[in-house]
This record gives structure tokens, sequence and C-alpha cells, in this order.
């Protein structure tokens, strides 16, 4: 199965990184309009600016942890082999597209070609960039199952955290839920999970016209192949590759944990002292209502949820500079470093493209 290079529109590009970057200037400024106040400067002062040196170098390390799990997971299986230098950009610009255009042109089909074009194989490339992709799902399901669990059994947690918990837990459980089910179905029962595939995507075909409903057909062929490609590939590695899939298994984990550690430090730089394992779980269940978030970067939907987490936690006067701080680690950084790359990779498809036009306008006698 070949995977065929996204369609990555400059415009549509564009358009979703206005609106991240606009949308996020603004919700952030609203925030600290309202939370901005005398004993807000004293803080930012005690902060200290090593800290957030600190802060997006272990934003960078997430990434490079990434990073390494995706070498771990390719190397280990495969005869081709690819540098860590390249898993680490291509995490970046999977990244950049993955949040900017999460529905149409996801960061799963970029990365998986971004890697046949270093010479991984098709199925290969597609079943590691799930397996990155539904892990931090699973382990978001984990997290929620253990949460009840200790509920029922009568945990007594910070009265915040408690309170935060009845909020972002309930709205967690649709998505952690939902990336749970489609892993079991596609594993357990390939043959529903075809049916299913085919009745949605027609579905949606019946009400959309022209070239939408042929891309929808174009998706249920590509979703099904897909699918069994990584169903391969996955029980290949359970079977003769146990030890990488564990240690990329891991390694995704670790970075995903290493995220929440960001807004750790933040807490911790404007007085937090209390409970470390409390805000992780939280995060763990509020990263699962981000993900599925449509909007470009989470926007809208990020600043609500951490806005709430930090409240539950710090001062009323540093929660709006917490939020920004975790925007600009979290979002800002990494996408900018990426965005570089895939506007750099776009130029170089389009320096190609001319000349191979030039060439075919060129008569014989002047190539």
């Amino acid at each position: 199965m070949a995977v065929e290079e996204p369609t990555l529109e400059r415009s549509k590009l564009r358009n979703a990184a206005i609106v991240f970057v606009l949308g996020s200037v603004a919700l952030l400024a609203l925030a600290l309009a309202f939370t901005t106040g005398d004993r807000t400067w004293t803080a930012i002062g005690e902060f200290g600016g090593w800290l957030i040196a600190v802060l997006f170098a272990v934003e960078f390390v997430r990434v490079g942890l990434e990073a390494l799990g995706l070498f771990v997971l390719v190397n280990g299986t495969q005869d081709e082999k690819i540098g860590l230098r390249h898993c680490y950009s291509l995490t970046l610009e999977a990244y950049f597209v993955g949040q900017l255009i999460p529905v149409t042109a996801a960061g799963v089909p970029y990365q998986a070609f971004l890697l046949t074009r270093r010479g991984v194989r098709a199925g290969s490339a597609t079943a590691v960039v799930l397996v990155k992709g539904f892990v931090p799902g699973v382990l978001f399901f984990v997290v929620l199952l253990a949460t009840i669990v200790l509920a029922a059994l009568g945990w007594k947690g910070p009265e915040a955290s408690l309170t935060f918990l009845k909020i972002v837990g309930p709205i967690s459980a649709l998505p952690s839920a939902f990336v749970v089910t489609i892993l079991v179905i596609m594993l357990a029962r390939p043959a529903l999970f075809d049916r299913l595939v085919d009745r949605v995507t027609a579905f949606v075909a019946s009400k959309l016209r022209g070239r939408a409903a042929a891309r929808m057909e174009a998706m249920r062929v590509t979703m099904e192949e897909e699918s069994h490609a990584f169903r391969g590939a996955l029980s290949a590695l359970g079977s003769h590759k146990r030890v990488v899939l564990v240690w990329g298994v891991l390694l995704v984990v670790l970075a995903t944990l290493t995220e929440f550690v960001v807004g750790l430090i933040i807490m911790w730089g404007f007085g937090y002292r209390g409970s470390v394992v409390a805000p992780i779980l939280l995060q763990c269940l509020l990263k699962a209502i981000l993900a599925a978030s449509p909007t470009p970067g989470s926007l809208a939907v990020g600043e609500g949820g951490y806005i709430g987490f930090f409240a539950a936690y710090l001062p009323s006067h540093v929660v709006g500079v917490s939020l920004v701080l975790w925007r600009l680690v979290v979002y800002f950084a990494p996408m900018f470093v990426g965005g570089a790359l895939v506007v750099r990779r776009l130029r170089r498809g389009r320096v190609v493209a001319d000349g191979k036009k030039d060439l075919d306008r060129a008569p014989s006698g002047e190539v």
C-alpha cells in the first residue's frame, strides 16, 4: 500500500494559523485583563527567568522523547534505518500540521508520508504512527478508570482537585472511551470495523455532493487499508518485536507525562507546594478533552480548561499569567519550529515542481 502525500494547502494552513494566533492572543489578553493585579507583578518577579528557560527545555525534551519513541519503533521493525535528528524534525512538523488542521490533514497521514520518504515501508509507517496516536488515548482511559476506582474507594484528595475532577472527568470519558473502543474493534473485530466505516462514510457521503462525496469515498478506502496495515504490523510487533513495542510505548507515555510537568513547574514557580500526583492525573483527563477539540491548537477549549485547572491550585492574580506561560511553552514554541520546517518543505516541493514544469516545456534539444 502506497502512502500518498497529504494535501497541505498553503491557504488552509495560513488561515488556520491566523485563527489560532489571533484567537489565542485575544483569549489570553482577556484572561490577563480579568486576573492581573498589583500582586501579579510581584509574583512574576519572584518566578525567575531561569524557570522560564526550564519550561521551554522541558517541552523540547518532551518532543525529544516522542521522537525517540518513533526512532525505536521504526528502527526496531525494519532494515531501513532513520536517524534521530530526522525523527525529531518529523515529530515537530507533524505536531504543527496536526494541531492546526486536526480533521482534514491530521499529523497521522502527514507523518506516515514523511516516514515513507525516508525509506520506511508504508504499512510499518502507518502502524508506527497510529501506535503513537493511540497510546496516549489508552493512557487517558486508564487514568479515567483509576480515578473512578479511587473515588469509589473513598479517595479524599484536595478539595480543589476533587472539584475540578467532577468537571473534567465526565467530559473526558467520551473521547477516551471512543479511542479505546475503536482500537478494540479494529484489532479484535476487523470485519465489524470495516462495516462501521462503510456505514458511517456512506451516511456522510449521502449528505454531501460532488467532490466532497468523492473525498468521503477515498477516506473510506484509506481508513480500511490503514486499519489492516496497522493490525498486521502491530501483530508482528507483538509476536516478534515485543521489546521494541514495549520500549516505544513507554517512551510515548513518558513524553505525554512530561508535557504535564510544564503545568507543574508553572504552579511551583507561583508557590504551589502540594501533591504532584493529583495535578498530573487531572491534566491527563483534561488532555483527552483537548485532543478531541476540532479547533486549531485546541483554541478556546485549551484556554478554558487550563484556566479552571490553574484556578484550582493558584491564587486568582496569577491564573492569567500561568495560562499565558502554558500556551507559549506547550503550543507556540513547538508549533513555531514545526511550522518553519513545514514551510521549508513546501517551498522545496514548489521549487521541484516548477523545475519539472520547465523541463516539460523545454524543447528536446535544450534539455
